[in-house]
């Protein structure tokens, strides 16, 4: 999905968030802002937003010598999730349809944005998961992702967020009770870039305990294949189903060349939600159809 115009705006606010959580002066941030703008000016606009925000994330990193500004913020998350995996783990169990629930969860674990805001409100987000049952999604392929995954040898599951990489856990968990037989490999970006899963954060959450965890090699917000690892695209191709967490996913892999990719997000701005017919904020488990 090529970058639409209101993207910038996207690329403009990270530097505002990432300069006014290292507590740069004004000065400082003007500096940085007049880079990127100058970026964003000359940038090729047929790429995605997550490949162009690279390119942004990459100049604020090196203006203020981080890598990884938002490391304790990260670990913070993922930490208060986990205090709540448990209580996670009792609704799925008590429901009729354990699949259908996890996977639920770990799409409206989408819902929270961890870069937006320091606090984590825990019962926000078990409110929103103690009535998943009633939230409706405009595309529900999931019947389709079941029935994928009971052929399926091969799982890829790419993930999205700190904290919410905990649900996915949880998910695949579930996923390989009612699929034994299937061998499942978590995709991580293979550089820090805003709040997105990394190998530290995976370890963090012991992910290895379900998945074979797999860093994609490029720092890119989201999957932007031809900037991935050989080893990543070979995982990547020859999987039987790919579950692709996160609008970043969805914006850099729609136009992909393979098929069997479920889609598990929130669409968040009206560029995403207009090119799937749906409402912005809708969740979505969809299946993706490449077009020879």
């Amino acid at each position: 999905m090529n970058l639409n115009l209101n993207c910038i705006l996207c690329n403009l606010k990270q530097v505002l968030a990432v300069t006014d959580l290292v507590n740069l002066d004004s000065d400082s941030k003007e500096v940085i802002m007049r880079d990127v703008l100058g970026y964003l000016q000359n940038t090729n606009y047929k790429r995605s937003n997550p490949e162009v925000i690279k390119g942004t994330w990459d100049i604020i990193t090196k203006h203020i010598a981080n890598t990884n500004p938002y490391r304790e913020i990260k670990n913070h998350y993922n930490s208060e999730v986990m205090k709540i995996a448990d209580k996670i783990r009792n609704l799925i169990n008590q429901s009729e349809d354990k699949f259908n629930t996890a996977l639920k969860i770990a799409i409206t674990a989408n819902l929270i944005d961890f870069a937006a805001s320091h606090t984590f409100d825990e019962k926000m987000l078990l409110k929103k998961i103690n009535i998943i049952n009633e939230q409706f999604m405009p595309i529900d392929d999931s019947k389709k992702l079941y029935e994928k995954l009971q052929t399926a040898e091969t799982l890829l599951y790419l993930g999205d967020n700190c904290g919410e990489i905990v649900i996915d856990k949880i998910f695949i968990e579930y996923i390989t009770a009612i699929f034994p037989n299937i061998k499942v490999y978590y995709g991580v970006r293979g550089e820090a870039i805003v709040n997105d899963v990394t190998v530290e954060d995976a370890d963090m959450v012991q992910m290895q305990e379900v998945a074979e965890v797999i860093s994609n090699g490029d720092g890119s917000l989201g999957t932007v294949i031809e900037k991935t690892s050989t080893v990543f695209r070979d995982v990547f191709y020859k999987a039987d189903v790919v579950i692709a967490k996160g609008q970043g996913n969805y914006e850099s892999l729609s136009d992909i060349d393979r098929n069997h990719i479920f889609f598990l997000f929130m669409a968040k701005c009206d560029a995403v939600a207009s090119s799937l017919h749906v409402a912005n904020l809708s969740i979505l488990c969809s299946e993706y159809q490449y077009k020879r």
